[in-house]
């Protein structure tokens, strides 16, 4: 038999309890009923905590199933309790990332498998770097690509005209940042700059 959470199966039941408006008696009874003469959740088994509660579904109660919190797939465990997760979480959504690219982060810088399961602020601080990198990359290329639009060019007329752009330019922050300075209005330039994550 796989291990229960027994707390987690008692507070299903008080909750159970007030939905249903069990008053003590009928409760007790209940219970008593249930598990062949026990009055008190404290003196129960796992096994008949689960045969009290299913009772109690019985009755009527609908167990609510447990609110996603992110609306990415793979939220973890800890969210609600590590401030520098919900950071993640926020930059995630942002880039419209799932939880599983934080994950691919984590696992090449530290060869941890998930987020969630780092364990210092250090690396914390590393994967939300990590991510505002990228969210700063996406900015100015989306960025790059409104002003050339409006000049009749497009990013392809770009290796164009400067043939010593690196192989991958569109991923590499410096070469979009020379090009953005040179293509966009000098205020354009400034709002980007000032809206640019950790700036």
């Amino acid at each position: 038999m796989k291990h229960d959470n027994r707390k987690g199966v008692q507070a299903q039941i008080h909750i159970a309890k007030k939905e249903l408006g069990l008053d003590d008696d009928t409760y007790r009874q209940m219970i008593a009923t249930t598990t062949g003469g026990k009055r008190s959740c404290k003196d129960c088994s796992v096994a008949e905590l689960h045969q009290v509660l299913q009772g109690l579904k019985n009755r009527g109660f609908k167990a609510k199933p447990r609110k996603r919190v992110a609306q990415h797939p793979g939220t973890p465990h800890n969210l609600n309790s590590e401030p520098m997760l919900q950071k993640i979480e926020a930059l995630l959504a942002e880039l419209k990332a799932p939880w599983s690219y934080a994950d691919a982060i984590a696992k090449r810088q530290y060869r941890i498998e998930r987020v969630a399961w780092l364990r210092t602020v250090e690396q914390f601080r590393a994967v939300i770097a990590a991510l505002d990198v990228e969210l700063t990359k996406r900015s100015l290329l989306s960025s790059l690509e409104t002003a050339l639009k409006e000049q009749d060019l497009t990013l392809e007329d770009m290796v164009c005209f400067h043939p010593n752009l690196p192989k991958n330019w569109q991923r590499n922050r410096k070469a979009l940042v020379a090009l953005c300075s040179r293509y966009m209005e000098p205020e354009a330039w400034l709002q980007v700059h000032k809206e640019e994550p950790g700036a």
